[in-house]
């Protein structure tokens, strides 16, 4: 072989060994890169370091990504945790059933029984923590669905409040601070029935649960909500306004309401409302007792007209009042028996008027924890109404009620 081809031949050679040498380099900087970014992630993530370990690269990437698995499902879990730490949801399905022995009672001449099955009521709350000292509450709340299929927002309002600090500001629609309406029946005491506020409006209050309990509140509101209500109840008591009298709506409604607890199981309270009406102001007063004392439990509650507008049928003033009174006795922990007196005085006879009624309850609970209850409750009711001979009117009526409640 010539000196010339082995030359060439040499030459060849060195530049494949060159070729074969820079790309071995480049691989080894390459790898070393790689290495040094996933010791970054795995510093970032606090993973002890294994580039001086026995582990490949693909271990050590497959290290890292479950790493970052179980941070993403932690992340998931602690969104939610927060999340149920803020919210609180609860709800309430009713379902009733009742039975009257007369389905008609401004008609003596009718005395057919009437009976009904319905979901009465349906809710579902909301409560909301948005800051240490701001909560936010929403009700939706349905009734009678099978006979009036009503859904309605029943509140929806906030408070800001500080654990340390006696004032408190509650803004929205809710049941305003104007009765107490305790009650261990089925159906509502005739003071909710007749006084109760449910409307939007605005409360300032002072309150000391280590000063007997102390709370203080002025709550604003607009329109004629008590007397309308008091009017529309079907007990006796009637408006009648001038001709083309219209509904004020103007925020000039007030309440004042005041509750102490001198001792343990005592609470007291008194509360004023003033409302605009047809030719004067409709000003209402009331007060409350309510006693729990070992098994038993004591309510009493009275709520009457301070002022109301004239009738101006007649010219007069008629001031309405109702009052109730009810004990309750738990007999074992799962049921209790209570028994209830109830009066309504429309300040006019009338026959057709609700005079007194009585009744008597049961509620056993079939099952209570921590997050679940379901009671079984039943009521009897009899009711007397004013009445005279040539009236036309039945005098009394008896009622049964039962209800299967689940809460949540």
């Amino acid at each position: 072989m010539s000196k010339r081809k082995i030359n060439l031949i040499l030459l060849l050679c060195a530049v494949v060994f060159y070729a074969a040498g820079l790309t071995t380099a480049q691989a080894s900087d390459s790898t070393n890169a790689l290495e040094q970014r996933i010791l970054k992630v795995e510093q970032a993530l606090g993973l002890t370091s294994n580039s001086d370990s026995a582990l490949t690269l693909e271990q050590r990437l497959d290290a890292v990504e479950k790493k970052l698995e179980s941070a993403k499902t932690q992340t998931s879990s602690n969104i939610i945790g927060n999340i149920s730490d803020r919210i609180t949801l609860s709800g309430t399905i009713e379902l009733d059933y009742s039975h009257a022995d007369d389905s008609n009672v401004s008609d003596d001449t009718v005395n057919n029984s009437f009976s009904n099955l319905d979901i009465g009521t349906i809710a579902l709350g909301l409560e909301a923590k948005l800051h240490e000292y701001v909560s936010a509450n929403v009700l939706l709340k349905g009734e009678t669905l099978d006979t009036t299929d009503r859904i309605f927002w029943d509140e929806a309002f906030f408070t800001f409040a500080k654990d340390d600090m006696p004032v408190y500001f509650v803004a929205g629609k809710r049941t305003q601070p104007f009765g107490v309406f305790e009650s261990l029946f089925i159906n509502d005491p005739i003071t909710k029935d007749l006084y109760e506020i449910n409307k939007t409006g605005v409360t300032i209050g002072y309150a000391e649960e280590e000063r007997l309990g102390v709370d203080l509140s002025f709550t604003l509101y607009k329109g004629e909500t008590l007397i309308t209500r008091v009017n529309d109840s079907g007990y006796g008591w009637t408006r009648s306004n001038p001709a083309g009298y219209t509904l004020t709506n103007d925020v000039s409604s007030i309440i004042v309401s005041a509750s102490v607890s001198p001792v343990e199981g005592l609470t007291l309270a008194a509360y004023f409302d003033s409302e605009p009406g047809g030719t004067d102001q409709n000003n209402t007063l009331g007060g409350s007792l309510h006693w729990e004392i070992a098994a038993f439990t004591a309510d009493a509650e009275y709520i009457g007209a301070l002022n109301r507008e004239k009738n101006v049928t007649d010219n007069k003033e008629y001031k309405e009042s109702a009052w109730v009174v009810s004990l309750g006795y738990q007999i074992v922990e799962p049921l209790i028996l209570a028994v209830r007196y109830e009066d309504f005085d429309a300040d006019k006879m009338q026959s057709g008027n609700l005079d007194y009624r009585y009744g008597f309850a049961a509620t056993y609970t079939l099952f209570d924890d921590q997050n679940f209850a379901c009671n079984l409750l039943g009521e009897y009711r009899r009711s007397e109404y004013e009445h005279t001979q040539s009236s036309g009117t039945d005098q009394n009526l008896n009622e049964f009620f039962a209800r299967l409640a689940l809460e949540f």
